[in-house]
């Protein structure tokens, strides 16, 4: 039996599994905070529209109600991250069943954009209120929350620049793990 050998610098070895240790502690955190932020948008949201929807739904929802300009299935995909098209139509199709969002004329015929009702946008309003309310409230007991969430975007920024160039790397090929 060969055994594995022994790392040139041993320091180095021990340096990487720290960042891998970190990283993986890490990445729990970020699966914890994700599961835990769409259950918030998804209670929140369902409490005040008296129907369920989903994290996805009400993500959807208030990137139409977004700077109150009319937004496209592109546009959606793009500000939220999405590569899930049909998942993101699906979501549209049912906040259109709910009334909460309606289809305007884009700029060509085949452009469709989307816009939030008066049901939409007093939804959305009224997340907002509750958001103040139950949330904001519990973060301002933290000091210096502000300086900390922004520190916290922008890392987060960088890291999903990090994952997503990984992801490509993976897609191209070649990388260093056999397959079987």
């Amino acid at each position: 039996m060969n055994s594995p050998a022994a790392p040139e610098n041993p320091l180095e070895e021990t340096a990487t599994e720290v960042s891998e240790a970190a990283l993986t502690e890490f990445e729990w955190s970020l699966w914890r905070i994700s599961a835990a932020f769409v259950r918030w948008q998804s209670e929140c949201a369902s409490e005040l529209a008296g129907s369920s929807l989903s994290g996805l739904d009400t993500a959807v929802l208030h990137t139409i109600r977004y700077r109150n300009k009319p937004k496209g299935l592109a546009e959606i995909t793009r500000l939220l991250g999405r590569d899930d098209t049909a998942n993101i139509q699906y979501a549209i199709k049912k906040l259109q069943t709910l009334q909460l969002i309606e289809r305007v004329k884009g700029r060509s015929r085949k452009d469709t954009l989307y816009v939030t009702t008066r049901k939409g946008s007093k939804l959305t309003q009224d997340y907002r209120t509750l958001r103040r309310h139950l949330l904001i409230s519990l973060i301002q007991k933290m000091d210096h929350a502000e300086k900390g969430l922004g520190d916290a975007t922008e890392m987060l920024e960088l890291l999903t620049s990090f994952y997503d160039t990984a992801a490509r790397r993976v897609a191209i090929g070649p990388h260093p793990v056999e397959r079987d």
